[in-house]
């Protein structure tokens, strides 16, 4: 089954990189960007959102509004519910439409103009708007916050995963533009790896992710007196992943009605209906789907995760996190994977499912992973040779001329 849906899909990506160059928007979009090259710019950063608003951008930009004037930055909003968070924020904000539509022309204009450009997002080649968009902004100084998925275990998104012709990436690379970076942010932790063999960047940064940058430099975060556990899972591969799946979250559900632990379910975004749908039923739990902000997450006792990017969130927070790796072969297989053996090392990891409830309970009760977890946090700060969140800000604002 794994090498079936692997060869399906080959033949997407390739069928999808036809179709798109066959179609007249590499023209249009190269052309736009050869433009953005020529034109002189302005003194201005364009945060460009992700569809699931991963958060970096969004604290990022927050940050920046605190230091520029409101003609020097722009937070391009993926919908309207991201621009209504921005306006909320009081974040000069626009959502970007290659209809004529009202001030579009003048949204252009700014893109085209821009400085600089800020990423959070992989979706190269979702939309024609995009795309456009994209190519606007191709001759600012463009920064990629999204890592990929980091922690214990950490999704390869790359040739290596796609396992596919390089035709597709062709596509990515000449008919758009922000697929190769200025700079492209990384924790220490795999930062070469992702910089050569993930995205393309002309350097790297070391960092955290910006959406930690608060709660790191607050040490906010304190063990509950009543046991409130997040278990937050990424998508699955498979639908023998998805069982697994269930089938681990409906054992950590038993076990807490018996202990009188709170257990929130936290679905990836991109997870199948059938997967909520099983949890309600073999869990009695019912997922939420809106994700988690970091303000969220300190709430919790514990994080209990499979493959998850949450996962090394909660281990820069300081927060017991219990990393679930039943399926980790088959997952392996569907998804090439790295795996961070200092991150594995200060993670509760369950191997069988029959050894959850214990590794659970060692992280919410006597916990004695708290001062290797401190110590890998430290480490970590220290690798970045700045307090968190500096290096991201600094490279944004000196490729700014601030």
């Amino acid at each position: 089954m794994g090498s079936l849906s692997k060869e399906l899909r080959k033949i997407q990506m390739v069928v999808f990189d036809r179709f798109m160059r066959s179609s007249d928007n590499p023209d249009e979009a190269r052309l736009l960007a050869e433009a953005s090259k020529q034109i002189p710019k302005d003194r201005r950063v364009v945060i460009v959102d992700s569809d699931l608003a991963y958060g970096n951008a969004r604290a990022l930009a927050i940050d920046l509004n605190k230091v520029l004037d409101e003609d020097e930055l722009l937070f391009l909003a993926y919908d309207q519910a991201g621009l209504n968070w921005a306006k909320s924020n009081g974040l000069p904000a626009a959502v970007f439409s290659s209809k004529s539509e009202a001030n579009s022309a003048e949204l252009w204009d700014k893109l085209i103009r821009a400085k600089v450009s800020v990423y959070d997002t992989h979706n190269w080649w979702r939309t024609r708007d995009q795309l456009l968009q994209r190519s606007l902004l191709e001759g600012s100084y463009k920064v990629q916050l999204w890592h990929g998925a980091t922690g214990p275990v950490g999704k390869v998104f790359g040739l290596e995963r796609l396992n596919t012709a390089k035709t597709f990436w062709h596509f990515s690379a000449v008919a758009t533009s922000s697929v190769g970076f200025d700079v492209l942010v990384n924790e220490p932790s795999q930062a070469e790896y992702r910089r050569t063999r993930s995205m393309i960047a002309e350097k790297s940064v070391h960092d955290v992710e910006y959406r930690l940058v608060e709660a790191m430099n607050s040490q906010s975060w304190m063990p509950n007196e009543n046991v409130k556990i997040l278990v937050a899972p990424t998508y699955s591969e498979s639908t023998e992943g998805e069982d697994q799946l269930v089938a681990w979250i409906a054992q950590l559900a038993g076990v807490a009605r018996t202990k009188n632990w709170d257990v929130d379910v936290a679905l990836h975004p991109g997870a199948k209906p059938r997967v909520a749908k099983l949890i309600k039923k073999h869990a009695k739990l019912t997922p939420q789907i809106d994700g988690i902000t970091t303000s969220e997450l300190l709430n919790y006792s514990a994080v209990v995760t499979d493959f998850s990017g949450i996962a090394h969130d909660a281990l820069l927070l300081g927060m017991p996190t219990v990393s679930v790796l039943v399926d980790f072969d088959g997952y392996q297989d569907l998804c090439p994977s790295l795996v961070d053996q200092d991150q594995m090392d200060v993670a509760y990891v369950v191997n069988e499912i029959n050894n959850l409830q214990h590794q659970i309970e060692l992280a919410i009760g006597s916990d004695p992973l708290a001062s290797a977890r401190e110590a890998y946090v430290n480490k970590v700060v220290t690798g970045l040779q700045a307090l968190p969140g500096v290096n991201t800000r600094e490279s944004v604002l000196s490729a700014l001329g601030a």
